[in-house]
């Protein structure tokens, strides 16, 4: 299947979630970033969630970069590896100057999200690849749909600017020629779905917000 293909797997999962993409790009965590709006202590609080979803992603990735098929596979693991240490790294930065305690024991919907990426790979190289499709895909296109209308005088744009950035875009790119390579599957599906509700159910409690039911 081609990158373009609208039968192509990525473009079926993202189309039959077009709901929660359309939500994810009008959440008020992404647009009251993007107009400077946000309260400071409303995107401290989501570093602090982020960072503590990272901190495991990244032992995610390490799995996947060994449960890879070939060296392609791997080597964008890896270096998705190395991504999550210079993200960690910044975030770490931005709590040491503002006070933010990222050691602090995560609350139980973060637990449910981290551990639900774990719990994936365990299951094997296709699901985990899903997974990652699912947090990378969705959470790189809402940041540039923020990153397209943010002022870079705004006081997260180094942020917005590094969530929605162009190597974000390659890895998400690189992602989906791989998920075009699976057979497309129920399983796959409720994976996927699943995988960008937790994503969004974690921007809704930075905000302050109840999780939203699932249709």
């Amino acid at each position: 299947m081609s990158e373009t293909d609208a039968t192509a797997t990525s473009a079926h999962l993202r189309s039959s979630n077009a709901g929660e993409w359309a939500r994810a790009r009008s959440h008020p965590l992404i647009v009251r970033t993007a107009d400077d709006s946000i309260s400071a202590s409303v995107f401290e609080g989501w570093v602090s969630i982020n960072t503590h979803f990272l901190r495991t992603y990244r032992r995610f990735l390490m799995v996947m970069g060994t449960l890879a098929p070939d060296p392609r596979g791997s080597r964008l693991m890896f270096q998705g590896v190395q991504d999550m240490d210079e993200e960690i790294r910044q975030a770490e930065d931005f709590a040491a100057q503002r006070g933010i305690n990222l050691d602090a024991p995560p609350s139980a919907r973060s637990m449910d999200y981290s551990s639900y990426c774990m719990a994936s790979v365990g299951q094997g190289w296709v699901r985990g690849l899903v997974v990652a499709f699912g947090v990378e895909a969705l959470y790189y296109d809402a940041w540039a749909s923020a990153r397209a209308s943010a002022d870079e005088t705004g006081r997260f744009w180094d942020y917005i600017d590094l969530w929605g950035s162009s190597y974000k875009a390659d890895f998400v790119a690189a992602l989906t020629v791989l998920v075009d390579r699976v057979e497309l599957t129920p399983e796959l599906e409720r994976i996927f779905r699943s995988t960008i509700r937790l994503e969004l159910s974690s921007w809704d409690e930075a905000c302050g917000l109840a999780p939203a039911i699932a249709e």
